[in-house]
Order: structure tokens, then C-alpha cells, then sequence
């Protein structure tokens, strides 16, 4: 496959401005399916990176298994209020499986684990240390997208927090859930985390994502949010020398 980079910071523009109109129009209940539509359009990219990367079986393999995982400790955080303190998803981005989680959280969730353990991975060859670098950048993400996604109701929280309406212990909850992803992927992949051909378009969902939610953060005039989305972006666009839809290998 070839380097799709530009088609990437094209489509980053356009998320940009749809951005806009998403945080300054009302959303129904009715938007539910299109809602669904684009959270698992934007997983995409990361998706492909990952088969290309790992081969079919074991590339959808692995995505299967850190879905298993996104809806489990979701499940669990929505019954038992840990580890994210006691929350529940409004009907705005798909049904929910079992009543209690939208069946659009593994698409969402993977690809911040997959570009969060992409990132890490670049930054250390120590386990322990890309465990702690994956929690760290899985925290930065969700500084970005929790406030905009309360202040667009998608889902509430019973008892709000000082970050914008998000309590602390969500971000705790954060730390926790990356590191777990983070140790799920290395008993998986082992090695191959170092493959010095991983192609830098695991990044691209994470990139996409921010490319969206950041704007939406100033649209909403969640500036501290929107500062560390634009910051992040930078990070990612540096460390993959820009070339988030690089495919090859």
C-alpha cells in the first residue's frame, strides 16, 4: 500500500470544519445511526494499518481481543462506577449492548489504544516503561475528548467534576485502562512492537479523532482541552514526520 498522508491531512481539514456545524446544531436521539456511522468510519484507518501490519488473522485477531476489552471494562465501569466514577451513556451514539454500552465504544476506544501503543512504542523498548507512555498518552486523549463529549451529552456523569463537568477520578480511570492496554498489546504482539517497519498509519484513527474533537473543544470554548488536543496533534505530527497515512512497510 502506498502513503495516503496527504488524503489524511485533507480529511483532518474537513473534520475541522464538520466540527463546527456538530457542536453548533442540536443533536437528536434520530442521529443516533449516523453518530454510529462516523465513530466507526474514523476507526477505520487504524484498523487496515493493523491488519497490513500484522497480517489478517492475526491483525483481526488482535483488534477482537482489545475490543473484548474496550466493552468489558466499560461494562463493568457503567455497573460498578469503577474505574471511571459513575456515569451513563445518553442515546446519542448508538444502542447499547446488554442496556448499558453503546455498541460504538470498541470502535472508538481501539484506535486511541493503537496509536497511544504506537507512540510508546517509539519512545522506549522497556515494557514496563511503553505500559506507562501508553497510559500517559491514553490520559491526554481522553483530557480532550471527555469535556466535549459531556458538553455535547453524549454521555453524564452523576456527580461532576472540576475538569469541565468530568470528575478526576474519570482520568484515573484513564491511567488504569491504558496501562492495562498497553500490557494486553505486549503479551499479544511481544516483539513485534519493535518492528522497525510498523507503518506510521496506526496513528492515523488517533490523529483523525483529535483532528475533531480539538476543534470541537474551542467551538465549545473548552479551552484547556482544546490546547491539549492541539498540542498532541503536533506531538503525533512530529514523531510520524507527517506521514500519519503512511501505509507502508
Amino acid at each position: 500500500m502506498k502513503d495516503y498522508s496527504l488524503l489524511f491531512w485533507i480529511m483532518g481539514i474537513i473534520l475541522v470544519i464538520m466540527a463546527f456545524f456538530v457542536t453548533n446544531v442540536p443533536i437528536k436521539s434520530e442521529m443516533a445511526f449516523i453518530s454510529g456511522i462516523f465513530i466507526i468510519a474514523l476507526s477505520l484507518p487504524a484498523y487496515f494499518a493493523s491488519i497490513k501490519w500484522l497480517g489478517l488473522k492475526k491483525g483481526l485477531f488482535f483488534i477482537i481481543i482489545m475490543s473484548i476489552y474496550a466493552v468489558s471494562i466499560e461494562t463493568f465501569a457503567i455497573i460498578n462506577g469503577f474505574p471511571y466514577s459513575e456515569f451513563v451513556y445518553t442515546d446519542l451514539i448508538g444502542f447499547k449492548v446488554f442496556g448499558y454500552t453503546p455498541y460504538t465504544v470498541p470502535f472508538a476506544y481501539v484506535p486511541l489504544f493503537i496509536g497511544s501503543i504506537y507512540l510508546a512504542a517509539l519512545k522506549s523498548r522497556n515494557y514496563i516503561q511503553i505500559s506507562l507512555f501508553t497510559a500517559v498518552f491514553v490520559l491526554f486523549a481522553d483530557l480532550v475528548l471527555d469535556p466535549a463529549a459531556v458538553a455535547l451529552n453524549f454521555w453524564i456523569y452523576k456527580i461532576q467534576g472540576i475538569y469541565y463537568g468530568v470528575p478526576l477520578m474519570n482520568f484515573l480511570g484513564w491511567i488504569l485502562t491504558g496501562f492495562l492496554a498497553a500490557i494486553i498489546s505486549i503479551v499479544l504482539l511481544k516483539s513485534k512492537l519493535f518492528d522497525p517497519d510498523k507503518p506510521e498509519a496506526l496513528i492515523s484513527s488517533l490523529f483523525l479523532i483529535l483532528c475533531f474533537w480539538t476543534p470541537s473543544c474551542f467551538y465549545l470554548k473548552l479551552w484547556i482541552p482544546g490546547i491539549i488536543g492541539a498540542v498532541f496533534l503536533i506531538f503525533i505530527l512530529i514523531e510520524s514526520k507527517g506521514k500519519i497515512g503512511n501505509y507502508s512497510n
